[in-house]
């Protein structure tokens, strides 16, 4: 099983790549993880092309099926149909079509930019496909959390010391870099969510290590902090410090929020549900809100988080303008969208005034109702809600401190993803979304894998 063993090293290490470049936002970048992740599938064909494990794909049905069913509609919205179709479905569509006489039209406004995304959707599809072969055991779960927290680390460090050192523009790719943690993402903002995510998956990490049963004599208490300092506990929680301090150097204001608020109700709710709650889970939530929000935070910038978020004001912000624009283009495509990644091509048609270039609607809900239509986002939006779901029920009923760890981790990183994405697009970098939806396959497993202890 040499093979298997490499495709798991495959897979932990492009967790760790797809942020460097440029959080795999640029064509070329999100090219070469498709690629990397089509080669892991065919490899692992290989490796069972002899007796293939359907059984582990059962478990995680309610993720594989929804993702799946909507590439197909991706699929159909970016081939061309005959026009008494597409005017069932989107007749605003056929309304631009009839400009120009033809046999077959396209659901989507932009074809070729929804094949793109089509083809990324299916690399996601495919790496949860792999995802489940490969990470069936505890330990091996552990280990790919791991990599994803490595993975924010490094780009913590790079993003802190970038602005330590007063850097003018970034070493490789010659971006401008203004005082304000970037790593290596081209926007602050999606640098946040990714520390965010990272950040929650270190803490559900360092649950899974703490004690249920209570020390019984100060030997026993000493031990155990002995070989906490020893640990990976101890590893993962300097990363979380080295992460909160680069998240807070963002400067980012839903960013933060969103940590903070997932944190918290996160913890709040783990102190409620937990089965067996650890000892020390108390003092963890408390310890990250205080120590490292408020003291690390006071060290590094968080009073210039404070004073953006004040300073904001809707006058000052034309965000907002474009999500209430945006409603208009939902009224007009309700069922079918203008087609994935469409909206910068659609949005300038539905503006009023000048509020510069907007590529995306800095809000994925809205955007993801543009481009996919109501019925497919309802769909995704009714799986992530179910993920939240089996997250708490793994906290409430299960035993085990592994699965509890992971669950309580992925549930406040969803919490925070969908905090995050109601003024941001973070769902549109490969990093970000490959993040995600990793976190969406652990509290999958984290509810349905069978263990011993």
């Amino acid at each position: 099983m040499k093979l298997e063993k490499f495709t798991l090293y495959s897979l932990l290490l492009l967790l760790i790549w797809v942020p460097i470049p440029l959080g795999s936002n640029r064509p070329w970048a999100w090219s070469i993880a498709e690629i990397w992740i089509a080669l892991q599938t065919l490899l692992l064909l290989i490796v069972y092309r002899e007796s293939f494990p359907w059984n582990r794909l059962s478990p995680f049905k309610w993720l594989l099926i929804p993702l799946g069913v909507f590439q197909v509609w991706v699929f159909i919205q970016s081939i061309s149909l005959p026009n008494e179709i597409v005017g069932l479905l989107s007749p605003k569509a056929v309304e631009l079509y009839n400009l120009v006489e033809a046999p077959y039209y396209f659901i989507s406004l932009d074809h070729r930019m929804t094949w793109g995304s089509l083809f990324r959707g299916i690399a996601l599809w495919l790496f949860v496909f792999n995802a489940i072969l490969l990470l069936n055991t505890p330990k091996r779960l552990k280990i790919t959390v791991l990599a994803l927290v490595v993975s924010g680390t490094i780009q913590a460090l790079y993003a802190a010391l970038m602005v330590l050192l007063n850097f003018t523009e970034s070493p490789v790719f010659g971006y401008p870099e203004k005082g304000i943690a970037t790593g290596s993402f081209v926007y602050k903002n999606h640098l946040a969510n990714y520390l965010m995510l990272s950040l929650c998956m270190g803490l559900g990490l360092i649950v899974t290590q703490l004690h249920i049963s209570e020390s019984g004599s100060w030997y026993v208490r000493i031990r155990r902090v002995l070989e906490g300092l020893l640990s990976l506990k101890m590893f993962v929680r300097l990363a979380l410090v080295i992460m909160v301090i680069a998240l807070v150097m963002t400067r980012s204001r839903m960013g933060n929020t969103a940590f903070f608020t997932a944190t918290t109700i996160g913890g709040v709710l783990a102190l409620f549900f937990y089965k067996n709650k650890p000892r020390a889970l108390t003092a963890l939530v408390i310890s990250v809100i205080a120590i490292d929000t408020f003291a690390v935070g006071a060290l590094f910038g968080l009073d210039k988080v404070k004073q953006r978020l004040v300073e904001t004001s809707l006058q000052q912000e034309s965000r907002d303008q474009v999500v209430i624009w945006s409603l208009d283009i939902i009224k007009d495509y309700p069922l079918t969208g203008t087609g994935m990644a469409s909206f910068y091509t659609v949005f300038p048609g539905y503006t009023k005034s000048d509020v510069g270039f907007y590529d995306h609607a800095h809000n994925d809900y809205i955007q993801f109702f543009v481009e996919a239509g109501i019925p497919a986002t309802l769909m995704l939006g009714a799986m992530v809600l179910y993920s939240l779901w089996l997250c708490l029920e793994t906290i409430r009923v299960r035993n085990s401190r592994t699965m509890k760890g992971l669950a309580l981790g992925s549930l406040m990183a969803i919490i925070g993803m969908l905090i995050h994405i109601s003024v941001d697009f973070n769902l549109q970098p490969m990093a970000n979304t490959l993040a995600f939806i990793f976190i969406l396959f652990i509290s999958h497993a984290s509810a349905t894998m069978r263990i011993k202890k």
